[in-house]
Formats: structure tokens, sequence, C-alpha cells
């Protein structure tokens, strides 16, 4: 993305963005092809009078201000003038910061940025000797601690002799993308896995059935021994225990048929904690209910996410918790547009425990195939449930620390979209 700024008043002239130089001081010009996003601010910088337009015809308004142009960008623009105070910031900069424009432009850059060094060194960069454009992608460290992946482009602000008056920053979330890239790894894994599952499943499964018939006939034969019945009854359990491993693993390669209904999520989650009431209450845990009375239904396939719900709150009991809570509300994805005017909107529910917690280094392999700290797991469980929540069109994702518990957040769109 280029962005420009420029003014008909000598206050400011400014050019960021992947160009090649052109002939006025300061300016860079984008090369053809790329898409140019022009800011002409008046002479305050920060006021929103509306700019005249050419007359024409149709719906669009015969005046824009910049504060709706601004206000319409889904990246993060903020302006910081020379003596590094915050001069003007966008609607997108307020949500990916968490804080107001109020409070923003009562400070200093220094000071909001305090917790982001590398974004303050952009800064010092843009208004140093060099007057240098610098672009890094980095975690910006929002107010109470959360980390946004971001890419950012710092520029100076120039006015009209070629000094520079500030600087410019365009931030731009990542999550999104991120979170794509690393589906698209997953899925990678997942197809060579399917087809590693599906040409082995055939050839183990016929023998495994001949080794359960045989030790079902033995077990009629010895039925007056005990120790030899006990050791055929642990063939046919173990022999039960590797088909549903492999039937598993056939999930994960197979088409997913869903059965799509109107769902109530509540009554799907009463449904799973009834189920798990006596493990929690032997394992001495209390389990809270924090449900949002108002939330729509959701449009899925009912056994499929009782499935879901239940490995996640068997996982969250195995990791030896003293409560958990599970909460519902509503969510607002802006990243996820149908048209230009709607957004996508997400039941969410959060099953949250104070248990040991998940390390960093294992989150990123947290939903792959095969991984699993337990002694007895098979590593699948996750994995078929961020494939199904997947084919609902919904999101499932995990925020962890060691010693300090979990909370694994299932997204699902609501049954209006």
């Amino acid at each position: 993305m280029f962005i420009l700024l420029h003014t008909d008043a000598p206050e400011c002239k400014f050019a960021a963005g992947v160009g090649t130089p052109g002939e006025g001081p300061g300016q860079r010009l984008p090369p053809k092809g790329e898409l140019v996003i022009i800011l002409s601010l008046k002479p305050s910088m920060l006021n929103s009078q509306p700019m005249p337009t050419t007359p024409h015809s149709g719906d669009v308004p015969a005046t824009v201000s910049w504060q709706d142009v601004l206000t319409s960008l889904e990246d993060a623009v903020m302006v910081v003038d020379s003596t590094r105070a915050v001069a003007f910031v966008n609607q997108a900069a307020e949500t990916l910061t968490g804080l107001s424009a109020r409070t923003m432009l009562t400070r200093d850059s220094d000071d909001l940025f305090h917790a982001n060094g590398w974004l303050v060194a952009l800064i010092d960069k843009s208004l140093g000797p060099d007057e240098g454009t610098s672009h890094a992608e980095n975690d910006f460290v929002r107010r109470r601690g959360q980390r946004v992946p971001v890419s950012a482009l710092v520029s100076p602000l120039r006015d009209q002799d070629g000094g520079v008056a500030g600087s410019v920053l365009l931030l731009r979330d990542r999550t999104l993308r991120q979170a794509m890239e690393e589906d698209l790894r997953r899925s990678d894994r997942l197809a060579l896995l399917g087809k590693l599952a599906a040409g082995l499943a055939h050839e183990i499964k016929n023998p495994l059935g001949g080794i359960k018939g045989a030790a079902q006939l033995i077990r009629a034969e010895v039925a007056h021994d005990p120790s030899l019945l006990e050791n055929t009854d642990i063939m046919i359990r173990e022999v039960d225990r590797v088909n549903q491993l492999l039937d598993q693993l056939l999930d994960l390669a197979r088409p997913v048929g869903l059965h799509v209904e109107p769902l109530n999520v509540h009554e799907l989650l009463e449904h799973v904690l009834g189920l798990e009431v006596h493990t929690a209450a032997a394992a001495n845990v209390r389990i809270r209910r924090s449900f949002d009375p108002s939330l729509p239904s959701i449009m899925g396939d009912r056994g499929r996410l009782i499935q879901v719900f239940l490995n996640l709150v068997e996982n969250a009991l195995q990791a030896r918790p003293t409560y958990m809570t599970v909460t519902t509300h509503i969510e607002t994805d802006f990243s996820l547009r149908t048209d230009r005017s709607n957004s996508t909107k997400f039941v969410t529910v959060d099953i949250r425990d104070d248990g040991t917690g998940i390390d960093e280094d294992d989150l990123p392999d947290i939903f792959s195939p095969f991984f699993t700290r337990k002694r007895r797991g098979t590593g699948l469980g996750l994995a078929i449930c961020d494939r199904t929540v997947k084919e609902h069109g919904g999101r499932l994702g995990v925020e962890s620390r060691l010693g300090e518990g979990s909370v694994f957040k299932v997204s699902l769109p609501t049954q209006q979209g």
C-alpha cells in the first residue's frame, strides 16, 4: 500500500511507501500499478471539514470529509509531530491500541509506545538525520499486555521546504493473515497425513480383525481360567484402541459431511457439562457458567459440535484445575466482510481453567496431528476439533501460560451471518 499526504498550505507534505524518488523534495512516487491512496490534509492536519469533489451524478455525496476517508481505512494511521506529540489517530488506531483518541492525543509517542521499543526506534529513524522510511513486522503490545502481530510503515512527514515536520505511522493488523498462513501449513500436513492414513488403514484393519476374532475364540475356551481370561481381555481392548486410532486418522482424511441445523449453543454446552459433572466432582473442580442469554442461534452439526466441546472440557478437567469457567458472548470481526457494510458476527465460547497451562513453545503445534504431552494421548483430539470448527466456518484458538491455565476459544458464525 502507498500513502501520499500533502497540503495546499505550507504545513506538511508527506509520501510513504515503496517507489522511486520523484522530482519534488521529500517525495517518493509509487511504481506503475501500485495502489495509491491520497490524503490531503488541511493546514491544521486535524480538522474534518469536507473537501470539494468534482461534480458528478450518482449516489456519492458531493463532499467527503477527511475524517470519513481516514475512518474508512482498516489500517491504523497515526501522525506524530516534531516534538513527538501524537497529533492525529484514526478509528483503526483506536481499535488496535485499545485506547481512545482523546487519551492518545494527550501523550507523546515515547510514552504511548513505551512497551513497543521497536516502533519508537522506527519513529526515531524517521525524525533523525537519516530521515528514512522504515518497514517492520513485529508484535504490537496493547494496553493490557495483549500482543497483536502488525506490519508497520513509518515515514517522515515533510513540510513544503522538505524539512521534517513529524512522522506518519501506518500499522496493519496481521492477525488474520498469520492465522490463514498457519491454516494453510496445517492443511498441507493434514493432506499428507490423510494420504498416509487412507493407504495404511485398510492394510492394518484387516489383520486387526483377525487378531480380535482369534482372541475372542480363545477367550471362550479359557473361560475357566481367570488369569488367561484377563490376558485375552487385554488383547481385545488393545485391538479396539488401535482401531479407534485408525478411525480418528480416517476422520482427518475424509471430507466432513455436516448435517447442519439451527442450534442453541447453550443447550449444547449444558448437555456436555452434564456428561462431565461426575468427573468434575470427583476431581474437586468447580464449574462456572457465564452465558449471554441474548445470543442468536448458530448453524451447525449437533453431534460434531458436541464432540468438539466435550473434547475441550475433558482437556480442561485433565489439566488439574481448581475451577473451570465456560463463557459465551458475541463477537464481531470487521476483517471478514460479506459486503461493504456488513461484518461477520460470531458466537464465541470460552472454556477457561486455572490448571497447568501450556508451554509457550508448544502453542504453535497444539492443533497439529500427533502432538501431545499426555502419556496416553494420541494427539489427534485437538486436530479433529480444529478441523471440525473450520468446516463450520469458525475458528478455534488458545491462550495459555505455563502454570497459570488456559482458555480455548471456539468462534462459530451466527445463523444470520
